[in-house]
Order: structure tokens, then C-alpha cells, then sequence
């Protein structure tokens, strides 16, 4: 939904892959990555880092409201909080850049990677406790 939202604000671009390096673990990870063919102005910029979870939540949404299965309707709610914090860290990257405020947190991939990982544990910790034994 990135690239939706980067072709909504007026730019282009295409999905690469590359690699992204752990800050603090000897790992890289290839990721998928929308970039932007051009630099943003700021508010499109801010625009395209917001929107693209939050629409790829808005249609998963749905999707969840659909769906009928207790363990499905878990993994789907999981994804809608990933997203939900990709959408508030991404822009806020970029209003504390501009602003002359650095937080290395939002872009340690320990982190984008690592509080998926909780979210989904702490899914799977709840479905499993509710599970009838």
C-alpha cells in the first residue's frame, strides 16, 4: 500500500529489495522497501509513510471483520497492531528529523522487526490460554 500512497501523493517509484543490517546483532535481512523514484516534500512525505499501513489496516480490517475464526481473527488483529505502530513510527521518524531530533530506535531493525515478534508471541500466549484444553 506504499507504493498506492506514493502514487496518491503525486510521486513515483517502485519496490526494491535491500539489505537491512541488525544494529546490534551480526544479522542483515533483506527487506522489501517502497522508494520514492524523487525526494518528497515534506507533507506528501509525511502523507506516504502514514498512509501506506494505515490503508494496507483499513482493507485488513475489513477483512478481519469478515473473517468468522477465532485463531484467524487473532492473526489478523495481530497485523492490524503491527501496522497500526508502522503507521504512527514512520511518520514520526520523519517529524523528528525535521525537527533536528534523532530517535536511532525507530530504525533499528531490532526493533521494527522485534515488536512484531511481541505482538505476535503475545497473540499466540492468548489464543493458546483461551484454547480449550
Amino acid at each position: 500500500m506504499h507504493l498506492v500512497a506514493l502514487y496518491a501523493v503525486g510521486g513515483t517509484g517502485s519496490l526494491v529489495v535491500r539489505p537491512w543490517a541488525f544494529t546490534f546483532l551480526p544479522l542483515t535481512v533483506d527487506s522489501l522497501h517502497a522508494q520514492a523514484a524523487a525526494p518528497l516534500p515534506f507533507a506528501a512525505h509525511l502523507l506516504f509513510d502514514f498512509a501506506g499501513p494505515a490503508l494496507a489496516m483499513l482493507l485488513l480490517g475489513i477483512l478481519t471483520l469478515a473473517v468468522g475464526g477465532r485463531l484467524a481473527r487473532s492473526a489478523l488483529v495481530a497485523n492490524l497492531a503491527i501496522l497500526a505502530i508502522y503507521a504512527v513510527i514512520e511518520p514520526l521518524d520523519v517529524l523528528l528529523e525535521s525537527a533536528g531530533r534523532d530517535a536511532p530506535l525507530l530504525t533499528w531493525a531490532e526493533f521494527n522487526y522485534g515488536v512484531p515478534l511481541l505482538i505476535l508471541l503475545a497473540t499466540s500466549m492468548l489464543v493458546a490460554r483461551r484454547a480449550p484444553g
